[in-house]
């Protein structure tokens, strides 16, 4: 029926042997493979829609290009099977075995992987959009590559994972543990990370923007030109963290501990540091222009053209102001012509809002 092109509709097909055949191309709808073993079937370009494969057999099989759909899959084993550019959309996955699964592409969309085991399943690109992950285990995997949107890994196993251009976004892994793991140009938007373990990380080149870090721990983690532009980073511990050349722009780090950091070149603008602690950090060259450090302690800190233009200093701690720059001229006088610049010089606005020079004399003038 297969190979004369024929759709497999409705068929009883439970608990029955297909190893080692010759399946590609097939259409299955609404049949029924509960308990069928497929070992080392060839089910290339194959498509199942609402099909039955609970508790079946698919170790080793070679599952190219095929399409699952509306299938439950539930306990299902695929050990050791091939994946190129196959997708799986509104599948039940629950429990099922994908121990070293290999592929390319692999998409799963609106698909239920609770206790699902994915231990070291090897893709250059995974993609889950709208799935349950919950219990996941991806222990061992090469994540490099993947997509997580909008997924609960909160009890997800991440154990001895390697990250490469992985996405993270708008996940919530709040409190897992990824101490001294490897993340190289990784994304983090928006995700929430409260009370993550990033202790001994490698996190080169990621991207934490506007996430929500607070209560993390980011000890002796080696994160150079990595970006944390407006995250939420309340109570977290950098010490002894390395962070050369990293953007902390508008980040809120009230009561964080940088306490022997690796701070190097950073850029703070703006940031809201009230309470933070910088003792023994290493600033040279930083910049915390515009930034609020009230109540910062920066005592034993290493300053050598450390930028605090603008900066909030009421009850800010130093041993030495001696490496300070606390004005820089030329964006002062840039912020000065700027005031002075004329009305009718400024873009349309909308009615009622104050143009670029009044805001800029507006500000000068509450300084």
């Amino acid at each position: 029926m297969i190979k004369r092109g024929q759709e497999i509709v409705d068929l009883k097909l439970a608990g029955m042997d297909f190893r080692g055949l010759d399946l590609s191309g097939g259409m299955f709808i609404e049949s029924d493979f509960t308990g069928a073993d497929l070992s080392g079937a060839n089910l290339k370009g194959s498509a199942f829609a609402g099909c039955g494969l609970s508790r079946a057999t698919l170790e080793r099989a070679v599952l190219d290009r095929c399409n699952f759909h509306r299938v439950d899959a539930s306990a299902a084993t695929m050990a050791g099977a091939t994946m190129h550019g196959t997708s799986f959309y509104d599948t039940r996955l629950a429990d099922a075995r994908l121990d070293g699964v290999e592929g390319d592409v692999i998409g799963i969309s609106n698909c239920d992987l609770t206790g699902t085991s994915l231990r070291e399943i090897k893709s250059e690109m995974l993609v889950f959009y709208g799935a349950r992950l919950d219990l996941t285990d991806f222990s061992g995997s090469l994540l490099d590559g993947a997509t997580f949107y909008q997924a609960d890994l909160r009890t997800a196993v991440f154990a001895r994972c390697s990250f490469e251009r992985a996405i993270f976004s708008e996940c919530d892994l709040s409190e897992q543990v990824f101490r001294g793991q490897s993340f190289n140009l990784c994304q983090f938007p928006d995700a929430k990370l409260a009370g993550c373990d990033f202790d001994e990380a490698t996190l080169r080149q990621c991207n934490f923007k506007g996430a929500r870090i607070e209560g993390a721990s980011f000890r002796r983690a080696t994160a150079a030109h990595s970006v944390f532009v407006g995250a939420h980073l309340d109570g977290v511990a950098f010490n002894g963290g390395h962070f050369f050349q990293s953007v902390w722009a508008d980040a809120r780090l009230i009561g964080a501990d940088l306490s022997g950091a690796h701070l190097e070149q950073c850029v703070f603008h703006r940031a809201q540091c009230g309470g933070a602690r910088f003792p023994d950090a290493r600033l040279a060259y930083a910049d915390f222009s515009y930034a609020d450090l009230r109540d910062a302690d920066f005592r034993g800190a290493t300053l050598m053209r450390t930028k605090v233009h603008r900066a909030a200093l009421e009850g800010t701690k130093f041993s030495d102001r001696g490496g300070l720059l606390l004005k820089e001229d030329a964006l002062y006088e840039a912020e000065a012509y700027s005031a002075r610049r004329p009305s009718h010089r400024d873009p349309p606005r909308p009615r009622g809002e104050p143009g670029a020079s009044e805001q800029a004399a507006e500000k000068d003038s509450q300084r």
